[in-house]
């Protein structure tokens, strides 16, 4: 039975193309080694390759050198090559924003995708069994999941796979039985602080009394619900090319005014797929996160900024942008700048300053380049410095012939909001003389009686 539940899995989800090698994942428990022992005796038939890997993850002293020691010769009794990491501190900070269960899980992932990419195998296999699928769904319920949630693991996520997933943990065990299989015990699979251990022992227990049947009833929910899925979000992307704004930004930028006429119901689901676009996955978002950014757009504000798990929601008038992956926000900064080239801090930008004589200067490249102006030399306070906006800053913009507030002459030029603490200024010891690439300041502009230039221009910026 398991053998051909393995062997449909892998026909109808087309795991594994032909002549290609997989890395299987093999932890050295009873459900790594049935995969193994399937997978080595389905390889020829199916005309595939196999190289064992194994992840330590470190948590367990001696014991956890004991599995990969195991592991190794397992791979030997079989005839095939295995390769291991023992995972290290950095590699589980690397994964921290996924909690202190999952960080182990996501670092494994991701080493096993490293390993993968050394032997050159295109899949990798993890021995998921529908008990596994069970107990997920579970944790996800528990957790407030929603229905995408709900459907569980998937059987194929390239570059993973999971053939054993319609096989019950009961029948794998039976059949490393009935193939007289040794496998590795790991204690901390007893271990209740870890909540799937305790979905694992107590809860599907209890649950088994009311349906003897209940992991092949969850099961049955979880195809029900990735059909379901797999139809809404047909509809959803369909309607998601309406509200897309297309730029050459990389982050993914909506229309505020499309998405406030919607239901509330779909409105939810379109937050949802754009935070996934915009992510790459969903992750540690839940309802209460989808329901910031739908409290935002809905509300009377012109301006607003929420920080999600790995994602930065800004709201500019009628534009709603998603960012993935965003840094911290970065703190006001001043410098003194001289003449020839200042590397600017937090980029590849520089300032490039220089005095040259009045008949020197090619004017045309001042008037149609944005990043290069002209002021007269003579009228600046040096020495110079270069600094991010402070409160009370006043601006005499060029061609207005008074001073006003910087704030409004930005919002005036309808400056971005979430941008304005970025604008570099180039500051003389009195006043603004560049807001750079928006204006020069009145007070030394260019005249007929300018001798000397400051030639200022800014190069690298993006």
């Amino acid at each position: 039975m398991v053998m051909e539940s393995a062997q449909r899995a892998i026909r109808d989800h087309s795991m594994i193309p032909d002549g290609e090698r997989v890395l299987v994942a093999v932890s050295g428990g009873g459900d790594s080694i049935v995969l193994l022992d399937v997978l080595h005796r389905l390889s020829t038939e199916l005309s595939f390759d196999i190289v064992v890997g194994h992840v330590d993850h470190g948590l367990r002293g001696a014991a956890s050198a004991r599995d990969a020691d195991f592991v190794q010769g397992l791979a030997e009794g079989y005839g095939l090559r295995a390769v291991q990491h023992r995972l290290t501190e950095f590699d589980l900070d690397q994964q921290r924003s996924h909690g202190r269960e999952g960080a182990a899980r996501h670092a494994r992932l991701a080493t096993l995708e490293t390993l993968a990419a050394e032997v050159a195998a295109t899949r990798i296999a993890l021995g998921h069994t529908m008990d596994d699928q069970a107990e997920t769904i579970l944790y996800h319920l528990a957790r407030g999941a929603g229905p995408t949630g709900m459907k569980g693991i998937p059987p194929v996520r390239i570059p993973f796979i999971r053939p054993l997933l319609q096989v019950s943990r009961s029948n794998v065990l039976a059949y490393a039985v009935e193939r007289e299989l040794t496998w590795q015990e790991d204690a901390t699979n007893s271990d209740l602080t870890y909540a799937r251990n305790r979905i694992r022992h107590r809860i599907l227990p209890e649950l088994r009394r009311l349906n003897p049947r209940i992991v092949e009833a969850l099961g049955r929910n979880a195809d029900l619900l990735a059909d379901l899925d797999e139809a809404v979000a047909f509809f959803v992307d369909e309607r998601m090319t309406h509200l897309r704004i297309e730029s050459n930004d990389p982050d993914l930028s909506l229309r505020r005014s499309e998405l406030v006429l919607l239901p509330d119901t779909v409105l939810r689901l379109m937050l949802r797929e754009g935070v996934r676009q915009a992510r790459g996955d969903l992750s540690g978002i839940e309802l209460t996160h989808i329901e910031a950014i739908r409290r935002l757009i809905t509300s009377q504000r012109a301006h607003g900024e929420l920080s999600l798990p790995e994602l930065r929601i800004r709201m500019q008038r009628d534009v709603l942008t998603l960012s993935p992956s965003p840094g911290e926000p970065l703190p006001p900064w001043d410098m003194i700048v001289e003449l020839g080239e200042t590397q600017l801090p937090h980029d590849d930008s520089a300032l490039e300053l220089r005095i040259v004589p009045m008949r020197a200067v090619d004017m045309d490249s001042v008037r149609s380049d944005r990043w290069i102006e002209a002021a007269d030399a003579d009228l600046v306070a040096f020495p110079l410095h270069l600094r991010t906006r402070q409160p009370g800053d006043r601006f005499a913009p060029l061609g207005l012939g008074a001073e006003i507030k910087l704030k409004d002459f930005l919002i005036n030029e309808h400056a971005p909001y979430f941008d304005r603490d970025n604008i570099p200024l180039l500051c003389d010891s009195h006043a603004i003389v560049w807001v750079v690439g928006m204006r020069l300041s009145d007070t030394v502009k260019l005249s007929d009686r300018t001798q000397r230039v400051l030639l200022m221009r800014m190069k690298g910026i993006r």
